[in-house]
């Protein structure tokens, strides 16, 4: 009797931005404060996954140096296009707001380390939603980002079989 054949799966790159880092926000980050509970803001820049429709996006972080303190991180939160083609997630992020968005928006939290210096990380494999997103951004560590230097990037792939 013949084997049963098995699939092998691979990551391949998306039809999006594919394995290329690209910007998900513009200068809205800067100084963005870190007060007590943070505040939040959504990107400037919409990412239009109709056509790609990719699985998954990496979201790395290299922001401007400064000094943390406490259990400092940054949150991720997706805030897709709502159907009246206008407003993203629960429409409450349309400059900065205190506090981070809703758990349903939830990607992931980046931590940092305490002390001066340039925060980086990065979250994997998000799933991707269909049709047009935002990320949001919420400053958990408890002081404002640096005021330039700030890049906030993503890269899109799937999941194939041979």
């Amino acid at each position: 009797m013949p084997l049963a054949s098995r699939a092998i799966f691979q990551w391949s790159p998306g039809s999006g931005v594919g394995f290329t880092w690209t910007s998900c926000f513009g200068a809205e980050v800067n100084s963005l404060a870190g007060i007590t509970g943070g505040n939040a803001i959504l990107s400037s820049i919409v990412i239009d996954n109709s056509v790609a429709l990719d699985q998954y996006c990496d979201f790395s972080i290299s922001l401007g140096s400064v000094a943390t303190t406490g259990a400092p991180f940054i949150g991720v939160y997706l805030y897709p296009l709502n159907q009246d083609g206008t407003s993203y997630g629960d429409g409450r992020f349309g400059t900065t707001a205190a506090g981070p968005a809703g758990s349903t928006y939830a990607v992931g939290n980046i931590t940092v380390p305490v002390g001066t210096q340039v925060l980086t990380g990065c979250l994997r494999k998000i799933e991707l939603p269909p049709g047009k997103f935002k990320f949001v951004v919420h400053n958990a560590t408890n002081i404002a980002l640096a005021a330039s230097a700030n890049t906030l990037s993503y890269r899109t792939y799937n999941l194939s079989t041979l």
